[in-house]
């Protein structure tokens, strides 16, 4: 059993997490992020999806990221293997190179906050 803290709290969970990455080709960013924000759209009204996220890469414009987090295997696979997920699919041609999904299978979290030092 693990004992909360004020400035930690560590909460058991079984849940996966999907991540998406992509290079778009930078005179096709803004058809890309279009069909990837109606993905992201339509991933965060999906059964289990707790959280979704799309994330800019700060060194190179023209890469991203979608963040996901699932409550179930089942709930992600049943997403991506869906009519849903079909529109992302589709930006294929407006990337650089294939995209990559990884999905990590996460059995805890540690949450803590952040505090600035004291004077």
């Amino acid at each position: 059993m693990t004992v909360a803290t004020e400035e930690e709290t560590a909460v058991p969970c079984a849940m996966r997490l999907a991540s998406i990455g992509f290079r778009v080709q930078p005179y096709k960013r803004d058809e890309a992020l279009s069909a990837v924000d109606e993905t992201v759209r339509r991933m965060r009204t999906a059964p289990g999806c707790a959280r979704t996220r799309l994330l800019a890469d700060t060194e190179d414009p023209n890469t991203f990221t979608v963040l996901s987090e699932w409550q179930t295997a089942a709930s992600a696979d049943d997403f991506f293997a869906s009519r849903e997920f079909q529109i992302f699919k589709g930006i294929r041609i407006l990337l650089r190179d294939e995209p990559v999904i990884v999905i990590d299978d996460v059995r805890s979290r540690v949450t803590r906050l952040l505090r600035a030092p004291l004077p």
